[in-house]
């Protein structure tokens, strides 16, 4: 519970050990902890053990603010993740269309992105099409270079590409490296994997498709339990 006016502090307790975490007069938040009983961590209480005590209290407090840090990621991970999906209006007042995920069209795009020989030198707009067009199965002559002068706007508000100054040739950022190997290794690896299980007619079912049977028998007995206690 947060009041206002009062400063927060965290207090999390183990048998004789405590983390304390609060903001260091109001400017720097400080985690602190306590071992008021050595013999827990099955270490003596003369001074010989202080670094190994040391080392307890500095472990717990990573381990802390870790956690805190992932559970605050997802947040900049949502942003993330609706700047590169959603649509975008550029300065000029320009509205880009965005990379809508487990799209072909888009899929194609960001695996092309990962192609090596891209990589060196750049691409152009024609190098890219034809890539794009084959991933998707199609006859490069039959995508236009209009069409391809959309995707390279989509990919270069969104900082996933950029052009080579002086030249109509673009490159590929860290950043959209990044980007484009893991939204295709999560579609590819995680998303169709796990649907062709749960879709599979096959008799021997898989551990996802064991879990998922086994969630909603659970959830049939707790509301069979529930009927009856009423």
């Amino acid at each position: 519970m947060i009041t206002e006016g009062v400063t927060p502090s965290l207090h999390i307790d183990y048998k004789n050990t405590t983390i304390k975490q609060y903001h260091k007069e109001g400017r720097s938040l400080r985690t602190e902890t306590t071992i008021n009983n050595t013999y827990v961590f099955r270490i003596g209480k003369r001074l010989t053990n202080l670094p190994a005590l040391r080392e307890i209290g500095y472990t717990a407090n990573r381990r802390l603010l870790r956690v805190q840090r992932l559970s605050h990621d997802p947040i900049t991970g949502a942003d993330a993740l609706a700047a590169i999906t959603s649509p975008v209006t550029t300065a000029a007042g320009t509205r880009v269309p965005g990379l809508r995920f487990a799209d072909q069209r888009s899929h194609a795009l960001l695996s092309a992105l990962l192609v090596f020989r891209l990589q060196p030198y750049g691409f152009t707009n024609g190098d890219l099409r034809t890539l794009a067009a084959e991933l998707r199965g199609l006859d490069p002559g039959g995508v236009s270079a209009g069409q391809m002068t959309y995707d390279l706007r989509r990919l270069k508000t969104r900082n996933l590409i950029t052009r080579i100054e002086g030249t109509h040739r673009y490159r590929v950022t860290d950043h959209g490296l990044d980007t484009a190997k893991f939204l295709t290794c999560v579609q590819d690896r995680i998303l169709r994997t796990g649907l062709a299980e749960l879709n599979s007619p096959a008799p021997a079912p898989g551990r996802l498709s064991s879990a998922a049977t086994a969630y909603r028998a659970a959830v049939d007995t707790l509301t069979t339990a529930a009927l009856f206690v009423a």
